[in-house]
């Protein structure tokens, strides 16, 4: 079902009424349905990816920061870890506030992390040979050839046929229908909605109170006390 470039292709064709290549080129619908999978990808932040990345000295741009994966869209739950273990995440901010005069000469394994535009920065400064680990939010694998839509995840099959919605309602943009433009763009837009109601409705990990913040109740009053105690 819509598998690869040219399903989505036959699919649009066969929604506009032209089997065959006239005042739509299949070249544009093929840009169209990569340009609604990248907003798809974006947007839901549907694709996981698990990066690791030994640093090379090549690989340290002003002294403490690493350029993240072109794939790369946003950090997921998980963190960053630097040779395995896992960092706390900060800001520039908040280390020339509080680290004093010299944090930007301090050496040894980073302890932190921050994110500044399309870098991850470290404190203390990192080495080559050290081991950068995140988990992230990527970019779906442009489609061409036999390429799966939205990088093969299973998890967004039934959603493929809203990246075609989008190329549909683009066809007639491009052919100044408006109205049936506006009309198939809404079927995406709901899409979008739909995925991330579906996608991240629901987290990776259950909610969980945090032990040591449990407040305990005294015996004999309807007010909880001061004192907290750990949920065995």
């Amino acid at each position: 079902m819509l598998a690869n470039l040219a399903e989505l292709v036959a699919s649009v064709r066969s929604l506009i009424n032209e089997t065959t290549e006239g005042f739509w080129l299949t070249s544009e619908i093929e840009d169209w349905i990569n340009e609604a999978q990248e907003i798809f990808a974006t947007t839901t932040k549907c694709l996981s990816k698990f990066y690791s990345h030994t640093l090379t000295a090549d690989d340290i741009k002003n002294d403490r920061e690493i350029r993240l994966s072109s794939d790369f869209i946003a950090l997921d739950e998980g963190g960053v870890l630097y040779n395995d273990d896992p960092l706390t995440q900060t800001s520039l901010k908040a280390l020339d506030e509080h680290g004093g005069t010299t944090w930007r000469d301090d050496t040894g394994d980073p302890t932190q992390f921050y994110k500044r535009g399309d870098m991850l920065g470290f404190y203390p400064k990192p080495s080559a040979g050290g081991v950068v680990k995140y988990y992230g939010i990527e970019r779906a694998t442009a489609l061409s050839g036999s390429v799966v839509p939205l990088s093969g995840d299973y998890r967004t099959v039934a959603f493929r046929r809203h990246i075609r919605d989008y190329a549909v309602a683009m066809c007639w943009y491009k052919k100044s229908e408006d109205t049936k433009g506006d009309k198939w763009m809404a079927k995406f837009e709901h899409g979008l909605y739909i995925a991330n109601a579906i996608l991240n409705g629901d987290k990776n990990q259950g909610m969980k109170i945090i032990p040591a913040y449990v407040r305990k109740r005294h015996p004999y009053s309807t007010n909880y006390g001061s004192t907290y105690s750990s949920i065995d």
